[in-house]
């Protein structure tokens, strides 16, 4: 049920530009319902509007408002509200960041099987902040919870509108845009609430303006991983750009068109496939363009190095890397130093002059060798384990396979598929290689069978023969700041292609069941049932909610302190 002002109601009536009107109303509602369940939808397309609006709201209620902000974490609304309440239920609860929730249909879906316990336990009323979209999911998986609702609608301001745009822009092009991966989720949103409502506009809007909405656009459609989304708006973006003469703004957009094309070539063995093509031909678009900027150069050499190097434009890679070391040496900036002597070293390796990339590689490491310490982040450690690999090979070249075995078996102890897959996984097949080379066959199998346990977990491999499956992983491109990975474990798709799908849907309503305490999964050797555990039951249990109860599953293969070893499992998992 809605009420009857319209969906988006213009309200004369604004306090510090907060529509005052509809807030005195839904205060009203508030205040009406109070000691009895009464659901509230409020919705609004942008946070810090919504942030203003819950501030004056708090002002001019008579009923003390409490707040629950959801995380990724919570699996269910009911159970959210349970724990951080108890039994200290107070006069009103108002709820932000289901747009955060990344299972937000699953706990949608829970909150309408469960809605008799809202009504029964929860004697208050409940206002759940929501967008247009959740709006949408609210009445295709809820629809028996969304008809006891009352909604509200709180619209935007043309020039508050305007000026988000406008922020974002200035933050963007800056470099300065840097969010977690569920904040940028819900940016996309917002941008596109933004995109519908100066649809009207968007005609008399200024170029400068529609051109920085399509920038925006593409940028948040790139890092959540709508490749060929992120390149549409981008073009439009670069034509507006184009017209009115924004050259910085030009460039950066073609950097980031050029990423884009990587992003969808990066995992193709053929550098003649027509991702690859437009990759190179944006590139050299790019570097045209930077010539006369000398500090744009010595920012692009990480980001762009690492296309050129997989362009195998060895020439570009050299002159930027060399043009980039000087900047690099005069500013004292030890991190990216190391990067250009990479850079560098392998260059060297691929025009075969093993001594300098020996040289290059021992360089870099000995930079980051100062640097590290316990605390070190993943990324500089995967700086790292690149610099030993390059010294590897260099060292097999020179013929010297013992200290390339160590320093092979060192980069692959400190480094992470997660980060950068393609090294992990070349590292894998070099080392596999030396020690068939030196006949140590044992330990290259078990290598081999590493490597091609990696590439099942990642989706480049569809089978591994009689190894266990284990849950698959997302990755991105090494290294960039502007591709998030979601590291959550997700069912493998082998489990869906050998018809275990089901069979995974099964266990989980048994596990769901009061009666079926114990559930005991028997076969004989070699059918799959680590894989269907490890792969299919683990990852489902970990990406959702049963009924009220979110799930903690842990696998154990060590039975002879059964006791520890679950202690030290859960503590892992809880962290």
């Amino acid at each position: 049920m809605t009420d009857s002002q319209p969906p988006n109601p213009v309200n004369n009536d604004v306090y510090d530009e907060v529509p005052l009107r509809s807030l005195q109303q839904l205060a009203w509602a508030i205040e009406s319902s109070v000691g009895q369940f009464k659901l509230i939808l409020a919705r609004c397309n942008y946070a810090k509007l919504r942030d203003r609006l819950i501030q004056r709201l708090q002002e001019i209620c008579q009923v003390e408002i409490q707040l629950l902000v959801l995380q990724p974490s919570h699996k269910t609304l009911y159970t959210a509200i349970r724990d951080k309440f108890d039994e200290n239920l107070p006069a009103c609860i108002m709820v932000v960041g289901l747009e955060t929730v990344p299972n937000l249909a699953a706990m949608l879906t829970s909150a309408n099987q469960v809605r008799e316990e809202f009504r029964k336990n929860f004697a208050f009323p409940l206002v759940l902040w929501i967008d247009d979209e959740i709006y949408k999911q609210l009445m295709q998986l809820a629809p028996d919870l969304e008809s006891w609702a009352t909604t509200k609608n709180f619209a935007i301001a043309q020039h508050d509108l305007t000026n988000f745009i406008q922020q974002l822009a200035e933050q963007y092009f800056n470099n300065n845009l840097n969010l977690n991966l569920d904040a940028y989720r819900v940016l996309e949103t917002e941008l596109a609430a933004a995109q519908r409502d100066l649809s009207l506009e968007l005609q008399d809007a200024s170029p400068e303006l529609k051109a920085n909405l399509f920038s925006l656009l593409g940028f948040v459609k790139q890092v959540n991983h709508k490749i060929d989304l992120a390149l549409e708006h981008y073009q439009v973006a670069l034509g507006l750009f184009r017209q009115i003469n924004f050259i910085a703004q030009e460039i950066q957009i073609i950097g980031d068109i050029t990423f884009c094309y990587y992003l969808k070539a990066f995992k193709i063995p053929d550098i003649n496939h027509l991702d690859w093509q437009h990759t190179r031909h944006y590139i050299h678009e790019y570097i045209n363009l930077i010539t006369k900027n000398k500090q744009l150069i010595a920012n692009s050499i990480f980001k762009f190095g690492v296309i050129l190097r997989d362009l195998q434009e060895w020439k570009h890679l050299r002159n930027l890397a060399e043009y980039a070391l000087k900047i690099h040496q005069a500013d004292n900036q030890s991190t990216e130093l190391a990067k250009d002597y990479g850079f560098l070293a392998e260059v060297a390796l691929a025009e075969e002059r093993s001594l300098e990339a020996n040289k290059f590689a021992q360089q870099a490491i000995n930079i980051v060798g100062n640097i590290v310490g316990a605390n070190s982040s993943q990324t500089l450690l995967n700086d790292l384990s690149l610099y030993r690999y390059l010294l590897a090979r260099s060292q097999y070249h020179l013929r010297d396979h013992q200290q390339a075995i160590q320093n092979l078996e060192t980069a692959k102890d400190i480094g992470k598929p997660q980060v950068d897959l393609k090294l992990y996984l070349n590292i894998l097949h070099h080392l596999q290689k030396l020690y068939f080379e030196e006949k140590a066959y044992l330990k290259a199998y078990e290598t081999k069978q590493q490597q091609r346990s990696v590439e099942q977990q990642f989706g480049l491999r569809a089978f591994i023969g009689a190894g266990r499956l284990q849950a698959t992983k997302q990755v991105g491109a090494t290294g960039f700041a502007q591709l998030r990975v979601d590291n959550k474990d997700s069912i493998a798709p082998e489990i869906a292609a050998s018809g275990r799908q089901l069979d995974v849907e099964r266990l989980i309503e048994r596990i769901g069941r009061p009666d079926k305490k114990l559930i005991v999964i028997h076969g004989q050797s070699g059918v799959g049932k680590s894989s269907l555990v490890n792969a299919g039951l683990v990852p489902a249990l970990k990406n959702q909610a049963i009924g009220i109860q979110d799930n903690l599953p842990v696998t154990m293969r060590v039975y002879t302190n059964w006791v520890e070893e679950l202690g030290r499992l859960l503590g892992v998992e809880e962290t």
